[in-house]
């Protein structure tokens, strides 16, 4: 039986657009979310009642989170950077299948963490800051 799952592995982060662009250090794991806001134009004379939405309207985002193993000083340094600059710089997800979403983001959460006797971790999140470009493999 083939199964059509894809593995998580794959769906990657990259610090920047284009090719040459680096991903982030020894992440673990990775998720995004794609939120759009709906604009009501119900009025009295809709039919039956029903709620009526305006096509491509509203205000879309994206939501990048990652986490993993604390391994570079350098990427450590410009993401701590980022995040107490509130700067918006390019990222790129990548999927198993080659298709790519790039643009703009700003690091809106930095977390670093490390137990006893164990490895230090961080965890980003990401908020989309602009037009973002999706490519199909």
């Amino acid at each position: 039986m083939t199964s059509s799952a894809r593995q998580g592995r794959d769906l990657l982060v990259y610090d920047g657009t284009g090719t040459g662009t680096a991903v982030l250090a020894a992440m673990r794991t990775t998720s995004f979310t794609i939120q759009g806001a709906a604009v009501d134009v119900t009025d009295k004379s809709s039919p039956g009642q029903f709620r009526e939405l305006l096509a491509s309207a509203g205000v879309v985002e994206v939501s990048i989170a990652a986490q993993g193993l604390l391994s570079g000083a350098v990427q450590t340094q410009t993401l701590v950077t980022r995040a107490l600059e509130r700067s918006v710089d390019a990222y790129t997800i990548s999927f198993d299948n080659g298709d790519t979403l790039a643009g703009p983001f700003q690091i809106v959460q930095f977390e670093a963490a490390g137990n006893y006797n164990n490895e230090q971790t961080w965890r980003l999140g990401l908020e989309s800051g602009g037009s973002l470009a999706f490519s199909a493999a």
